[in-house]
């Protein structure tokens, strides 16, 4: 699996020079981030399938914002997917995977949090 980096691109489109603004959505994101995984997994766990796609389509958006919009686009894949089966079972290995991706984005943006403390 591709390592996810943050997308500079991305977060200069979003920011431009002002990395206040980009901290503070980045450490809204750190904040959240045990809730979030805890509720994709109490969905999946629980097998409903209309929560799962409720949470996948209201956090999906969120990635585009810290700069990962493969993660974003990862779940809105999984979101449509869970319109499309009867059971969690189908989406296991795209679920887990989105799992890894939501950790990977969260170590990126918390060194990126740490680099901008160093930096200043």
């Amino acid at each position: 699996m591709k390592t996810i980096q943050l997308n500079n691109e991305v977060l200069q489109n979003l920011y431009g020079d002002c990395e206040e603004s980009k901290t503070e959505v980045f450490t809204e994101f750190l904040s959240g981030y045990t809730d979030l995984k805890q509720n994709l997994f109490s969905a999946y766990e629980s097998g409903n399938l209309d929560s799962m796609k409720s949470l996948l389509h209201y956090h999906g958006p969120s990635f585009m914002y810290i700069g990962v919009p493969e993660v974003s686009d990862f779940f809105k894949k999984l979101e449509v997917e869970c319109s499309k089966i009867r059971d969690r079972y189908s989406i296991s290995a795209d679920f887990f995977r989105l799992l890894q991706m939501v950790d990977d984005t969260h170590l990126q943006v918390y060194n990126q949090i740490m680099y901008y403390k160093k930096a200043c």
